[in-house]
């Protein structure tokens, strides 16, 4: 019984990842604010399972691998529903660019834990996903018409999540390449 408090930060992770394809798939099936409404709640499912992990100190390894892999599912099936999906007038450069970045991220990751290094979130990351989740939200608020959102507040968040997607993309990098480095070096004495 005691162990249970210890599994409900990755059963939100596991949930997330599976649940998340359900985003665009509602989309497209013309139910936006359904889609809309799930993201939301999937999008806040992420801070409350960080939250728990450190109230419950239930942080595991296999945390450590699901939560960021259900930020980038979650995100990628935001991005394809605004993109893709709905008229919203998000350009695909964004989703391009993060595709490619987990992809490459992810890849690395791969590498790195196959050397014992286990990448760990950065400000960066979190700052990032946290915009590209506002830029998604926001599209969806343009979409909808529900709120009036000015065309220059979705192009700054827009913008604002290129720039941060780059900036995580160079500091999980350079992470990744200071430990191979280091293991070099101690390798060598």
């Amino acid at each position: 019984m005691r162990d249970i408090p210890s599994k409900v930060p990755n059963a939100l992770s596991l949930l997330r990842i599976l649940l998340s394809p359900a985003v665009p798939f509602l989309a497209g099936e013309g139910k936006v604010a359904l889609s809309w409404v799930l993201f939301s709640l999937l999008a806040l499912s992420d801070a409350l399972d960080g939250f728990l992990a450190r109230v419950l100190k239930a942080e595991t390894f296999t945390g450590k691998i699901l939560d960021p892999l259900a930020d980038k599912v979650l995100l990628l099936s935001g991005l394809i529903t605004v993109t893709y999906i709905l008229p919203s007038g998000i350009d695909p450069v964004l989703f391009k660019l993060l595709l490619t970045r987990d992809l490459f991220l992810i890849t690395g990751s791969l590498v790195l834990l196959r050397l014992g290094f286990v990448p760990a979130p950065s400000l960066s990351g979190k700052v990032t996903t946290a915009s590209v989740a506002f830029t998604v939200f926001t599209a969806y608020m343009s979409n909808t018409g529900w709120f009036g959102v000015p065309g220059a507040f979705l192009t700054t968040a827009y913008s604002l999540s290129l720039l941060l997607i780059l900036l995580s993309w160079g500091d999980y990098t350079l992470r990744g390449l200071r430990f191979l480095t280091v293991k070099l070096i101690m390798e060598r004495r």
